[in-house]
């Protein structure tokens, strides 16, 4: 059970997710990016134990959890968090050797005119992407093995990867709120929802 209202539902924690994901792609401070980053990462891992009591599996946990392992994604979000929260990993052999800094291209709809229409040209038209795309800070997320990825990827996939497990698995969830929304200014999610 949370202690904080609004956020009472493992629907409120991706809700949240998404918010994070949103904060992360419309941040242009360094250092404000770092929270976002540990902050996303820490609702991602977290929606673990969320789901698990949601669909009552709390004896599945560890076979759950082994599942979860394998998806890289999730397993950023575990190595993050568990490393920023605990001052780094000695229970297990964390998968991410590190983080660093870079800066990537994104695509960021701020004003309200036609929203939904050129969100959706960006994603269907790499052309159109390139041109509405400005950089900004980021960071790469380096596994132990050499593969990268980066931090624009992870916020996406980690927000799929979560909503597809709650349809999956007959969670309930808003549905009007997914992955797309980290590209919109908040101010404009009404023209979605």
């Amino acid at each position: 059970m949370s202690f904080l209202k609004g956020i009472n539902k493992p629907k409120d924690m991706l809700l949240k997710l998404i918010r994070e994901g949103n904060r992360i792609n419309f941040e242009s401070d360094p250092l404000e990016l770092v929270d976002h980053f540990f902050n996303f990462s820490v609702t991602a891992h977290s929606l673990r134990d969320w789901c698990i009591k949601q669909q009552n599996k709390i004896n599945q946990k560890k076979e759950l959890n082994q599942s979860w392992d394998k998806e890289n994604y999730l397993v950023i979000a575990k190595d993050i968090a568990n490393s920023v929260k605990h001052f780094g990993i000695t229970y297990y052999l964390p998968d991410v050797k590190n983080s660093d800094t870079e800066t990537s291209k994104t695509v960021s709809f701020e004003n309200n005119i036609d929203i939904a229409k050129n969100l959706n040209k960006a994603l269907d038209d790499q052309n159109y992407r390139d041109s509405m795309s400005n950089s900004k800070p980021s960071f790469s997320i380096e596994f132990v093995d050499g593969n990268k990825v980066s931090l624009d990827d992870y916020v996406f996939n980690t927000i799929v990867y979560w909503i597809k497990y709650f349809d999956l698995n007959n969670i309930s969830r808003y549905e009007k709120y997914d992955s797309k929304l980290i590209f919109v200014n908040r101010k404009s999610w009404g023209q979605f929802t």
